[in-house]
C-alpha cells in the first residue's frame, strides 16, 4: 500500500502525535487509534478519558467552515454529540500541511458502522428513534449562517442528470447536520459525531441523507421513512432525496459500473420525478 495523507494509518505520525500532546496537553492512547482510509483524519482515546480527533488541509485548502465545524457546533442545544472544549492548529512545512487537533467528550457508544450506509439492521431500541428525532427537530431549529447544503449544488446536480425542466426552487430551509449515515451515528445510547458539514440545508437533507444510507436494508429505510415522514414528503424532502439519486446515478454514467442502490435510486428517482412534474 502506498503512503499516503489520505490514510495517516500508512505514514510515520510520531512527531504529529507529540505536537498533539504538547499542545493540548493530553496523553494520547496512540495504540487504541482510529483511522479513516479516506479523508485523512485520526481518532485517539486520552489518559484523562476525552477523545482528539486529527485532521489536516493543504495550507492552500483549507476550507474555514468545515475546518471550524466543531468548534461552531458548541452553540448547538437538545442534540447529544460530542461537547468541545479544546483545539490546536499548527503548520507543518516538511509535509506542505496545517493539522488540526480537537478534543472533545468521548462517546462510549461506537459508531453504527465504519461507512454511511449499513448492511444489517442494528437493533436499536425504540428510545433511540425517539431521541433521534428530537435531536433533528432541535436541530433544524438553530440559527446558523454556515451553509451544509446550498441551492446551487441541488439545481446543478439535479438539472444534469433528470433536465432542467424541473423547478428545483428551495423554499423552507432548517439547520442541518450534513453527513448524517450510519458511521456518524452512535449506539445504542445517541450520539451524533463528526461537525464537520454542519449548516442550513433544504427541510428534510438529515432525514434524506439516513433514509439514503439505510436503503440497503429495507425494513430499517422503511423505518427511517416513516418516523421522518412529515420532512421527506415535503417539497424539499423529494429534492433532497432527488438529488442523492442523481449522485448515484451519475457516479454510474461516469463509471458504467452499477453500485448496489443504482437500480434501486433509479427506481426511487422515477417516482419522484412524477410527484415533482
Amino acid at each position: 500500500m502506498q503512503a499516503t495523507l489520505d490514510d495517516l494509518s500508512t505514514v510515520p505520525l510520531d512527531d504529529v502525535l507529540d505536537d498533539i500532546e504538547r499542545r493540548l496537553g493530553r496523553q494520547l492512547k496512540r495504540e487504541d487509534g482510529h483511522f479513516s482510509k479516506y479523508n485523512g483524519t485520526a481518532g485517539f482515546r486520552t489518559a484523562e478519558a476525552t477523545w482528539v480527533r486529527l485532521a489536516w488541509r493543504r495550507t492552500e485548502k483549507i476550507d474555514t467552515q468545515v475546518w471550524t465545524g466543531f468548534e461552531a457546533a458548541a452553540a448547538i442545544q437538545g442534540v447529544p454529540r460530542p461537547e468541545w472544549s479544546a483545539a490546536a492548529v499548527w503548520t507543518d512545512q516538511a509535509r506542505g500541511v496545517v493539522w488540526r487537533a480537537d478534543e472533545m467528550t468521548l462517546v462510549e457508544d461506537g459508531a453504527l458502522s465504519t461507512m454511511g450506509d449499513i448492511t444489517s439492521d442494528p437493533g436499536l431500541p425504540e428510545q433511540w428513534w425517539i431521541d433521534l428525532r428530537t435531536a433533528l427537530i432541535n436541530l433544524s431549529e438553530h440559527s446558523t449562517d454556515r451553509v451544509s447544503m446550498g441551492q446551487a449544488h441541488l439545481t446543478r446536480r439535479i438539472h444534469e442528470v433528470y433536465g432542467e425542466d424541473i423547478d428545483t426552487t428551495i423554499t423552507d430551509w432548517a439547520c442541518a447536520h450534513g453527513d448524517l449515515g450510519y458511521a456518524n451515528l452512535c449506539g445504542p445510547g445517541l450520539s451524533i459525531i463528526d461537525w464537520e458539514s454542519w449548516g442550513m440545508g433544504p427541510v428534510g437533507w438529515d432525514a434524506a441523507c439516513l433514509w439514503s444510507a439505510s436503503l440497503t436494508v429495507p425494513a430499517l429505510a422503511d423505518r427511517v421513512q416513516t418516523l421522518l415522514s412529515d420532512v421527506l414528503s415535503t417539497r424539499s424532502g423529494v429534492l433532497s432525496r432527488l438529488l442523492l439519486c442523481a449522485n448515484v446515478e451519475r457516479a454510474f454514467r461516469r463509471t458504467g459500473r452499477k453500485a448496489p442502490l443504482t437500480d434501486t435510486m433509479a427506481e426511487v428517482a422515477a417516482s419522484l420525478l412524477c410527484e415533482l412534474r
